[in-house]
């Protein structure tokens, strides 16, 4: 059959950019020999063989993750006039549909820094050693003082993102998970550490966020990387800290969903979880086991944390990784090793590229690019299943059944060559591959019978997508 791709529209003027008459080459080629690209492939290498196996079930997916960043100068951000371009690509074309929403400690403070910083009265220089400076609003933590609170950053996330990209997911019927994270990249021997004092800042936040947007989010991400800073937060912090904000959240009718620990070093995972564990009624709203690359990285230790997240019933999470080094490669790592449900390699706007001379002609980022093929096809409540191959060092594919249980399997090929692809549940099929040069789609589906039998080629390295249509 002669099956060929198509460049696809929807991306980047820079995604698929090629001399043009390499096109007509092609087209000429394809024409004089009657060959798909299968079939000019298949006359110099071997065909590897992928085999899908709907039967073996592994994580549920949870979203493909982006975090809420902040301009230097938020009065005066030269992306604005970009913005909503920018989140209609990060949606439809990325893929993203959760996002990273955080709280400073800071917001606990009556001295309105916050606000004068959003406002352009001082500057980012003058505000940045005083984020994490937060004071009591009173001695006491059940009740609130709300002129002890300061959310005008959090207040200018949510408009800025949240807001529109929740009515861009709508318009795919889709919603936009919020993962909702406390930060403070200090000492924890201060009063935020007290275990009711911080539940007082969590019910603070909801109790904000409810009455002014209607917005409840989806997860609260305890603390960001509690093992990066000197005297960072223990497990046992953590563990007591959830317990306290469980029941607050309880109290207002919102169902506790923790993420934790969030740990920059991979091997601090395992006893973070382990600490926090042993104190009674922690573990019991933890949603996912999250993790940052930034250290401690391997396969090994990886696998340790999957094990242990299984062992406990909560799935798993990579939640940062930023600067372009979340490749196609490690992506595939944590989703088959780690069985991570959610995945954060960049923050919004750094999934772009802008050039100086003209903002707004941005593409996507190299790596984004290769990553965008699972996050645009493996969508949110996706089931991975069984997949392997015959030929595992240049071809390695993973599969996924999506709530509508169609299949979709992505292969990360490191060179060119042709697949069969066997075991897939009989339908209407399409095709597509993103390499260095181009991305390209299948012009027609390709049908699979009761065989189970698909082919398709990718002509050099990078990422093929088969996905079910009907």
């Amino acid at each position: 059959m002669l099956h060929l791709l198509k460049p696809d529209r929807s991306l980047p003027r820079s995604a698929g950019r090629r001399p043009p008459w390499i096109a007509r080459v092609a087209g000429l080629a394809l024409a004089a020999f009657g060959l798909g690209v299968a079939g000019m492939l298949a006359s110099c290498s071997d065909v590897v063989e992928i085999r899908i196996d709907p039967s073996e079930r592994f994580q549920t997916m949870r979203g493909w993750e982006a975090t809420a960043d902040l301009p230097d100068d938020p009065t005066d951000w030269p992306l604005e006039p970009y913005r909503m371009d920018i989140l209609d690509r990060a949606v439809n074309q990325v893929g993203i549909d959760r996002v990273r929403l955080e709280i400073r400690a800071g917001a606990e403070n009556p001295t309105n820094r916050i606000a004068e910083y959003m406002a352009g009265k001082t500057t980012y220089k003058a505000w940045k050693p005083t984020q994490y400076d937060a004071q009591n609003d009173n001695d006491d933590p059940h009740v609130i003082n709300w002129d002890g609170f300061d959310f005008s950053e959090l207040d200018w996330h949510v408009q800025t993102y949240v807001l529109p990209m929740q009515q861009l997911l709508s318009q795919r019927s889709e919603r936009l998970f919020v993962n909702l994270c406390y930060v403070s990249f200090r000492d924890a021997d201060f009063f935020q550490a007290e275990p009711e004092e911080y539940a007082e800042l969590v019910e603070a936040t909801y109790r904000h966020l409810r009455d002014k947007y209607g917005l409840v989010p989806d997860s609260w991400e305890v603390i960001l990387e509690p093992d990066l800073p000197r005297g960072g937060w223990t497990g046992t912090q953590i563990g007591e800290a959830m317990v306290a904000s469980a029941r607050r959240l309880q109290a207002m009718g919102i169902e506790p969903a923790f993420v934790v620990p969030s740990v920059t070093n991979m091997a601090n995972a395992v006893p973070y979880l382990d600490e926090i564990g042993a104190v009674p009624g922690a573990l019991e709203h933890v949603v996912e086991v999250s993790y940052h690359r930034y250290k401690g990285r391997s396969p090994r230790t990886l696998g340790r944390i999957a094990t242990r997240a299984a062992e406990l019933g909560i799935e798993t999470s990579m939640l940062e990784w930023w600067f372009g080094k979340g490749t196609q490669q490690v992506l595939l790592e944590d989703l088959t090793v780690g069985n991570a449900a959610s995945w954060q390699g960049r923050v919004i706007n750094g999934l772009f590229d802008f050039p100086a001379a003209d903002l707004g002609d941005f593409s996507m980022q190299p790596e984004v690019r290769y990553t965008s093929q699972y996050f645009r096809h493996i969508r949110h409540g996706a089931v991975r299943i069984g997949a392997d191959t015959s030929q595992g060092r240049d071809f390695s594919p993973v599969a996924f059944m999506g709530a509508d249980e169609r299949v979709t399997v992505l292969v990360n090929a490191e060179v060119g060559g042709e697949l069969s692809v066997r075991g897939l549940p009989p339908g209407e099929y399409r095709t597509s591959y993103t390499t260095q040069d181009e991305h390209r789609e299948s012009e027609d589906p390709l049908k699979v019978g009761d065989d189970g039998t698909l082919s398709a080629a990718i002509p050099n390295a990078g990422v093929l997508v088969i996905h079910a249509v009907h």
